[in-house]
């Protein structure tokens, strides 16, 4: 690459830079206001927002019963396995 492209592209990339901050500062700015609205994650005065994200919560899985069947018969077999190898030679 000549000198002239790795300007230009590093000017680019600077003209982007601050274009993403000066984006980030209006999201931030979005965020405090709308934490203030709500009480959650209200911020002081020239402080950014601190967004508060929880987890969903998860349902209870449900199983079939032929699914459980085969996870029972694999854990005997699993079990039969581990007592065959462990029973001692006399």
């Amino acid at each position: 690459m000549s000198n002239q492209a790795i300007t230009a592209a590093v000017s680019q990339l600077k003209q982007e830079h601050i274009r993403l901050c000066k984006e980030l500062e209006r999201v931030d700015q979005a965020l405090s206001v709308l934490g203030s609205l709500d009480g959650i994650g209200a911020a002081k005065p020239g402080r950014k927002a601190k967004l508060v994200v929880t987890a969903p919560k998860k349902g209870k899985r449900k199983i079939s019963a032929a699914a459980r069947k085969k996870m029972s018969e694999a854990a005997r077999a699993r079990w039969a396995a581990a007592k065959k190898e462990k029973t001692p030679a006399k």
